[in-house]
């Protein structure tokens, strides 16, 4: 009777460490998608929103500068350029509210990773290494680009030369405009 009770509380105890076990989530569309608003919410914590605002901003008033010096007659002065960015924000930040940035952003996610990936993610950007990575992305993306920027700068001539050979082999009329300088 011992020896049966014990085999019975051995074998519950197992069952109950083999439930313990965080089983795999759900690859369901719902599931992603929940998932997905979880990532997004840590990427609303480290910014990302007021990030994606800013960037929009600065395309919109970008595309508006040329159309504001024909109707302006001159250059925006810098006060006005960033006056023009604040109205951008202001009416982006109108359409795509932060709960409408968090639902299509969401979406996307949930449709292009599945269930694991995406609690993978959640995992990651959630710990102290990921939530760096989300605070500082800008300004890394802001290295990358001065990094990348550099190397350019110095392989100026080089890249100029590739570009205006393969633009006139292209568009043969362009060497041959070049050639009457």
């Amino acid at each position: 009777m011992k020896r049966c009770i014990l085999s019975i509380s051995i074998v519950a105890v197992a069952l109950a460490a083999g439930c313990a076990q965080e089983a795999p989530p759900a690859n369901t569309p719902e599931h992603r998608l929940e998932l997905a608003r979880r990532l997004v919410d840590l990427e609303a914590a480290a910014g990302g929103y007021d990030r994606m605002l800013d960037d929009g901003a600065a395309l919109a008033g970008n595309a508006t500068a040329d159309a504001m010096v024909l109707d302006l007659g001159r250059e925006p002065t810098d006060e006005e350029s960033e006056a023009v960015e604040a109205i951008m924000r202001e009416a982006i930040a109108g359409v795509i509210t932060q709960d409408a940035w968090r639902e299509a952003v969401a979406g996307v996610y949930a449709e292009r990773f599945t269930a694991p990936e995406l609690a993978e993610a959640v995992g990651f950007y959630g710990s102290v290494v990921g939530q760096k990575i989300l605070g500082i992305g800008e300004s890394l993306d802001d290295d990358v680009v001065a990094t990348l920027g550099d190397i350019l700068s110095s392989s100026e001539a080089e890249l100029s030369a590739a570009i205006d050979a393969a633009l006139a082999e292209r568009f043969p009329e362009l060497a041959e405009e070049g050639d009457d300088d």
